[in-house]
């Protein structure tokens, strides 16, 4: 007689909800809140994604947590494109030096390269250490944002500053995943997209964070996440 093996409901559930909150293959995702909160967390899981087997992340504030990851570092853009023809190397982490972490032809330059290189997802830790010309982003950038989809670029961008970033990088998105904010205009600016209230987001702890998808017209749900998946 064949045994069942029964699985645990609260198992299920979570695994459910860790799928329901997966970006699409080509889809792009903002993540807000403070450090600590569970940001990076979240977005080693988004990035290290199976239907999306081929990302470069973006760490210009050289985040220890990052660079934790298990995942090929370099620290230049010749090593990056040596890179590129290593079909063993899947999931790269870019963590410029200081000097070239703000410049703006280095920055031109990476997003010219992810654009170029197609069929990507782009994490980039934080959005203010982005050079804006006045308020508009590096032009590789925006076509990465508005144009990605047909070449299979996906971008996950990062902040805990959302106030600091001009509306456009955060606004061309599906997917909201909101951590807890310390100040009151940043959380002013996440009403402004997500019309997650500023009150709401003021009872956020530490890894609880709203999720809401645009393209679903799923309204904002709080989650909390631990080492075991989402509750």
């Amino acid at each position: 007689m064949r045994t069942q093996t029964r699985v645990n409901p609260q198992v299920q559930h979570n695994q459910a909800i860790w799928l329901a909150i997966k970006m699409g293959m080509n889809d792009r995702g903002v993540l807000i809140g403070k450090t600590g909160g569970g940001k990076t967390t979240l977005a080693k899981f988004l990035i290290e994604d199976d239907w999306k087997p081929y990302s470069v992340s973006w760490n210009p504030k050289g985040s220890e947590k990052v660079l934790e990851w298990n995942q090929t570092h370099v620290t230049s853009l010749s090593e990056l494109y040596k890179k590129e023809d290593d079909e063993d190397v899947k999931r790269l982490v870019y963590t410029p030096t200081a000097l070239n972490a703000r410049n703006e032809r280095n920055q031109f330059e990476f997003f010219y390269w992810i654009y170029e290189r197609r069929n990507t997802r782009l994490y980039i830790d934080e959005a203010t250490e982005i050079q804006y010309n006045g308020l508009k982003p590096p032009d590789y950038l925006t076509a990465c944002l508005n144009r990605g989809r047909e070449r299979g670029v996906s971008t996950l961008t990062a902040t805990q500053r959302p106030s600091g970033v001009p509306m456009n990088i955060l606004s061309e998105s599906e997917h909201y995943y909101v951590f807890k904010l310390n100040l009151h205009q940043d959380r002013q600016r996440v009403e402004q997209i997500t019309g997650i209230l500023i009150e709401q987001q003021a009872e956020l702890k530490d890894f609880e964070f709203y999720y809401f998808n645009v393209s679903r017209g799923l309204l904002p749900r709080k989650l909390r996440l631990n080492l075991n998946g989402v509750e």
